[in-house]
């Protein structure tokens, strides 16, 4: 697998644009550093599996259709979490299952490829 560095920055970049929309949304919640900081973790860590990931290969089309199904699903738990309220350990304890998990089937796919 290599990365390529410029679709890296550029997924750094949407990241922190989305993380910064999720400050935004939670301004007058106690956690809104813990919410900023674990969107621009996740999100950074399924974009850049999503763009910035390449093969010379191949098969980096399960990586990427992976990486697109836990950004959407991570999405998704965010807002669920911004428009209903936030208590930490739920919080911490799914993000951090849905990444785990994201990390562990990225590592499979890229093992059978070899």
């Amino acid at each position: 697998m290599k990365i390529n560095w410029v679709l890296a920055c550029i997924s750094l970049a949407i990241t922190g644009l989305i993380a910064f929309g999720f400050y935004s949304g939670n301004s007058n919640d106690s956690f809104q550093l813990l919410v900023t900081v674990g969107s621009g973790l996740s999100f950074l860590i399924t974009l850049c599996g999503l763009l910035a990931l390449s093969s010379p290969h191949g098969g980096t089309v399960n990586i990427k259709v992976t990486s697109i199904l836990f950004f959407i699903g991570l999405l998704i738990e965010h807002i669920i979490f911004s428009f209903t309220g936030i208590r930490p350990a739920p919080y911490i304890i799914i993000t951090g299952i849905l990444i785990l998990v994201y990390v562990l089937i990225c590592y499979a796919i890229t093992r059978a490829l070899k």
